[in-house]
């Protein structure tokens, strides 16, 4: 066994109303990937927040490199060694890649680009890293991204790398060349911390797992040792029968047709319909097209078609889609689904004021009515209905979203990646959604990069490749390989 870099020891942590770890121990040692995984709420995050400096422990310690550290702030525990790649990425949009790697980090001389570019370029070099020193962070993509923090983290010598969420929104190409680069660190002595929701990511980079639950270390196993049906129980702390639920009834009645739809340059000629108490699918890779599809439906981005009929009515291009009931399940919910700095019920009402006012008047009573009725049907994990967005898990920030966007009783719902950086069983709380959806007659178009749930939950599934569709395929033709050639232009 190799020798231990960091020692967690009877680490404990509590905010208001929450007991967020409770006696946590750990270790990582040299040369190693740790997978940390849990639901949301574990404690996952307010670990790696304690160790990285961001939060202070109410009691534990923590030993690095056999001394034991008290880190003020990151960037101690940065001049240290130990770095965090967060999901959001902390760059600069407008600097150069040599500029934001050294952003911060020019100690005792004048900044020089000339000799930013030339240190940058040899890392870059070095790491087999296809990115230019001198390109603007704005014009790379997501994983060249996460790139450009991962050189930040070796330019600043860490002996750590904690990774959240690191292929939550990259393709699966680009996250089997992360994956080679996680290989690539553990040889040059980086230890790395790997928090991922997807378990089958897991088996293929980890050296043990971590699992917390309820704030409390269930165990640490070698990944040889577990299956994945037991890291599931220890994750939920039951065993889960179907990851997939479906109990949703097909019908042969179509409830919404497009035909010719066209989105910008994403999309050309989509011609698909819905059918009551189905689960219509759409697949893709990366830049399909598959998310601007639902983008145009809704208004969100300019549309054409020949012809969209919804319940027997046709209808026309419009920026207000919900008046004809129609909802939209966004990709970033973050972004596009909620307003952060509000709390659980402003969230809520936002799109249902319909329901609350009168006029221009709001009533907070009833607002505070809803807004329970919806955080109880929908299991959302908070202190109170007015605790701010942001401070929620991510699962529990999705139900929040399905939970204002539901309310209105749609007749045509588009969930687009709606268990993206969301734990098993909140997967499976939005599957049983999803299916009961359908029963009720909504119609249900479901969009993820996922081929397991895709496989799992959908009854029909349009594959779609650089904005044309490749085919639509029934139930009794799915499999992974047949989506992937089509997904990849291959049609044989």
């Amino acid at each position: 066994m190799s020798e231990k870099i960091l020692e967690v020891r009877n680490v404990s942590k509590t905010f208001p109303g929450v007991q967020a770890l409770k006696d946590v121990s750990l270790d990582v040692h040299e040369k190693e990937v740790l997978a940390l995984v849990g639901e949301n709420g574990a404690g996952k995050s307010t670990l790696i927040k304690i160790i990285s400096g961001v939060h202070k422990a109410d009691s534990g310690e923590i030993y690095y490199l056999g001394k034991k550290v008290n880190f003020k702030d990151p960037t101690e525990a940065i001049a240290s060694g130990i770095s965090t790649i967060h999901q959001e990425l902390n760059l600069f949009e407008e600097l150069t890649v040599a500029e934001n790697i050294f952003v911060g980090n020019v100690k005792g001389f004048s900044f020089s680009k000339k000799k930013a570019f030339k240190v940058v370029s040899e890392l870059l070099d070095s790491l087999k890293f296809n990115i230019r020193a001198d390109e603007k962070v704005k014009n790379l993509n997501t994983s060249e991204k996460q790139l450009v923090s991962i050189a930040k983290a070796l330019f600043l010598n860490a002996r750590i790398i904690i990774m959240d969420e690191p292929t939550a929104t990259i393709t699966e190409y680009e996250a089997e060349r992360l994956f080679e680069i996680v290989k690539g660190l553990k040889a040059k002595g980086v230890s790395v911390i790997f928090i991922s929701h997807r378990l089958e990511e897991i088996y293929q980079i980890a050296d043990r797992v971590a699992v917390l639950r309820d704030g409390e270390l269930i165990g640490v196993k070698h990944i040889t040792e577990v299956d994945r049906e037991e890291l599931i129980r220890m994750m939920v702390g039951r065993k889960i029968e179907e990851m997939y639920p479906k109990f949703n009834r097909p019908e042969k009645e179509t409830i919404f047709a497009v035909e010719n739809l066209s989105v910008g340059t994403f999309v050309k000629n989509v011609t698909f319909d819905v059918r009551k108490g189905e689960i219509f699918g759409i697949a893709g890779l990366v830049g399909s097209g598959k998310s601007e599809i639902a983008l145009g439906i809704f208004g969100h981005l300019p549309a054409n078609w020949s012809k969209m009929v919804l319940n027997n009515n046709e209808l026309q291009p419009s920026k207000n889609m919900l008046e004809h009931g129609i909802a939209l399940v966004p990709e970033d919910r973050k972004k596009m689904g909620l307003v952060l700095e509000l709390d659980v019920t402003k969230n809520i009402v936002l799109q249902n004021t319909n329901e609350v006012s009168r006029g221009l008047h709001i009533s907070w009573k009833k607002a505070k009515v809803l807004a329970s009725e919806e955080v109880k049907k929908y299991s959302i994990k908070v202190t109170s209905i007015y605790q701010k967005v942001k401070t929620l898990s991510g699962g529990n920030q999705q139900k929040v979203v399905l939970a204002k966007v539901l309310r209105k009783t749609p007749r045509l719902v588009m969930l687009v990646e709606p268990t993206r950086g969301i734990d098993v069983a909140t997967k499976v709380e939005v599957y049983n959604i999803v299916n009961r959806l359908a029963n009720e007659g909504v119609g249900v178009i479901f969009i993820s990069s996922e081929l397991p749930e895709i496989l799992g939950l959908c009854d029909r599934v349009l594959v779609m490749h650089r904005g044309r569709s490749m085919g639509i395929l029934d139930r009794h033709e799915l499999s992974e390989e047949r989506i992937i050639k089509l997904a990849t232009g291959v049609d044989d």
